[in-house]
């Protein structure tokens, strides 16, 4: 390996340990920071439906918000109905002398116009440092309207990325009501964001809907991917709470078994065989629906047993590098790397930011749990660029270390370019989703198969150049 471009190699408990030890700094580039609180508060609070978002705040922060996510990809992409975010739009004025008056005319404002099911306050940095206290403000306009309104005090300098998330998590959990039933066979989905989005791998979400359907297990909402604000009045009613994402998952089941002692079902993510059988009966055994969850996973092993044969006779004594660069998440990465491992083959996980472990440090604490250690390589180009946009240097480090291992296969961006099959999982190739469960067994034995078969087709020069300037030697 070589050294002047590798700055950690071993494996992923002892990266975790130099993380805790202070080793390993996990501190990102400001140009390569992640969101702030607001923006992730917004996403959970988006997920419900016939919600408004009420900013509180000058008009530049729900721009990108109410933009991107709410119109571009809940709405043009999905065809679902534009629901409004309103804002409070502060001046100069409302710095000095404070916007709380202003806020309370915005909510009945809000409410006149759209009547929605549920009006959530958001403050931003600006309402923040003011001090305006939106948590009154609320429970006085609630008065003054036909449906709940809530405050979340969300300024980005309130915490980070996480913070936004497990807070806003948590203040949903304000509507969920005594329990009037126990319904029997029934669960939340935890830990989905944004609700009908492309972000979200839906399909991914389809497989697990459809494998409990065919356990007879229903559910009754997805919090917060898409889910109603009645579905979140009847969350107490379920019998188990199971995760979609264990990492965005995790938070939420852990407070709500604390809050309302509903149990929580830890498992991971359904990417190949054993993972799947894993989550499904992690679900169906606590349900006491057991025998019925071994006669699905018998059924559809069968139907699929064609293309695990393919991946064990494809992946057996390969070197499979894993790259979350521009890959939707860290956990789904080390979740591929226990697949891979199922089929044979030695996995190996490139530039998981000591960031990432200690902001996700409870998701890889489990995961290690479970027996997932794969082998980590960072590259220098990680921590000169910061680990959320694939670069030109960090592209030629990939190179390098590919270069170092035979039989080697790619999993991750279709944008990058080693010298090995590439394994394209990235979001944008939606024919080949969902990734998790049997049907995720399929598709990406028919990626594996097109890496495969494909490898010697010439990729272009063009695009490459576009993406990482043309080499001059």
């Amino acid at each position: 390996m070589e050294k002047d471009i590798v700055v950690f190699h071993g494996s992923l408990q002892q990266l975790l340990e130099k993380v805790e030890t202070g080793e390993m700094i996990p501190r990102l580039q400001a140009s390569h920071a992640p969101m702030c609180k607001f923006f992730t508060a917004y996403y959970v609070i988006s997920g419900i439906r016939h919600v408004v978002p009420l900013v509180h705040g000058p008009t530049g922060c729900p721009l990108y918000m109410s933009d991107f996510v709410r119109t571009r990809e809940c709405c043009e992409i999905r065809g679902v109905p534009l629901e409004p975010t309103a804002c409070t739009a502060l001046d100069e004025s409302h710095v000095i002398y404070g916007g709380e008056g202003k806020l309370l005319e915005a909510v009945k404002e809000a409410y006149t116009k759209y009547h929605p099911d549920l009006i959530v306050i958001l403050s931003c940095c600006c309402s923040g440092i003011i001090g305006d206290d939106v948590e009154s403000i609320a429970r006085e306009a609630e008065k003054l309207v036909g449906c709940r309104v809530l405050a979340l005090r969300s300024e980005g300098f309130g915490g980070d990325f996480r913070s936004g998330y497990e807070d806003a998590f948590r203040l949903i959990m304000d509507l969920m009501e005594p329990p009037k039933e126990k319904r029997k066979g029934t669960v939340n989905i935890l830990g989905a964001r944004w609700g009908p989005t492309t972000t979200e791998f839906d399909m991914d979400l389809d497989e697990i809907e459809r494998l409990l359907g065919e356990v007879g297990i229903k559910i009754n909402a997805v919090i917060a991917g898409g889910c109603t604000v009645e579905e979140l009045r009847r969350a107490r009613e379920v019998e188990l709470n199971a995760s979609w994402c264990y990492d965005w998952g995790q938070k939420l089941g852990d407070m709500m078994e604390e809050r309302f002692g509903i149990p929580y079902s830890k498992t991971g993510q359904p990417y190949g065989l054993e993972a799947t059988k894993e989550w499904l009966l992690g679900v169906a055994s606590p349900l006491g629906m057991e025998k019925e969850a071994l006669e699905v996973i018998e059924r559809e092993t069968r139907e699929v047993l064609p293309d695990l044969a393919y991946l064990k006779q494809a992946l057996e004594g390969k070197t499979a590098i894993i790259e979350i660069t521009e890959f939707p998440g860290p956990i789904r990465a080390l979740s591929l790397a226990r697949m891979a491992e199922e089929f044979g083959a030695h996995p190996i996980v490139i530039n998981i930011h000591p960031y990432t472990i200690k902001e996700r440090m409870p998701s890889i604490k489990f995961l290690l749990e479970t027996g997932v250690n794969p082998e980590i390589i960072l590259t220098r180009g990680l921590f000169r660029l910061g680990s959320f946009r694939s670069s030109k240097e960090t592209e030629d480090e990939l190179e390098a270390i590919v270069g170092q291992y035979d039989d080697v296969i790619f999993f991750g961006n279709s944008a990058r370019y080693p010298p090995c099959p590439v394994v394209n999982l990235t979001l944008m190739n939606p024919a080949f989703q969902p990734q998790y469960g049997f049907r995720g067994i399929r598709n990406i034995a028919a990626l594996v198969r097109q890496a495969l078969e494909k490898k010697d087709l010439p990729r272009s020069r063009l695009l490459r150049g576009m993406l990482y300037g043309t080499r001059t030697k």
